[in-house]
């Protein structure tokens, strides 16, 4: 913003030197004595001027400052540490549920440390994604591979659910998918 109001005070600076530098040789040369006429025709000329250029520079300095913040926005998101899915202990599923708008909800918790717990949300849809969990399962949490989430697998090994990681969640809210 900075940028663009030294800009602007140097354009209009420039401008105005330009404005009043032809004033002398229209009014010959003997100063600024001008008449009501020639007043008119300079401020007439001047405001030309600002009204063809004015629109013309604030656009070409939006231009630049949009691309700026653009490629600060670029820098900052390359900056911005991806935190990767880890390890997380195995946890119960204590209940199985059925929300009143036909969502499904499994409640897990940590045997070792019953205030460590999870809840699996689901909106209502055609297939049921909580029709592996079984009340008193062990579900172990498996991190992907590029680390985007945990795939939830049964003691027997068989794939439950995928649940994303926070991080993943924000990237694909802020890319076309």
């Amino acid at each position: 913003m900075k940028h663009l109001i030294r800009s602007s005070a140097l354009a209009f600076a420039v401008v105005a030197s330009l404005g009043l530098a032809s004033a002398p040789a229209q009014a010959g040369m003997d100063g600024l004595n001008l008449n009501g006429s020639q007043g008119s025709v300079l401020v007439a000329g001047f405001s030309a001027v600002m009204v063809v250029s004015g629109p013309m520079f604030l656009s070409a300095a939006g231009v630049r400052g949009a691309a700026d913040m653009s490629k600060a926005s670029r820098e900052r998101r390359g900056e911005k540490r991806r935190l990767r899915a880890g390890h997380l202990p195995d946890l119960e599923v204590k209940s199985i549920e059925t929300a009143a708008d036909g969502g499904r909800r499994v409640a897990l918790e940590d045997p070792g440390n019953p205030e460590n717990r999870a809840t699996l949300e689901w909106p209502k849809r055609e297939d049921d994604p909580a029709a592996g969990f079984r009340v008193g399962a062990m579900i172990a949490f498996q991190p992907s591979p590029q680390g985007a989430g945990w795939m939830l697998r049964d003691t027997e090994g068989t794939a439950l659910a995928f649940v994303p990681s926070i991080e993943a969640v924000d990237e694909s809210r802020t890319r076309t998918l």
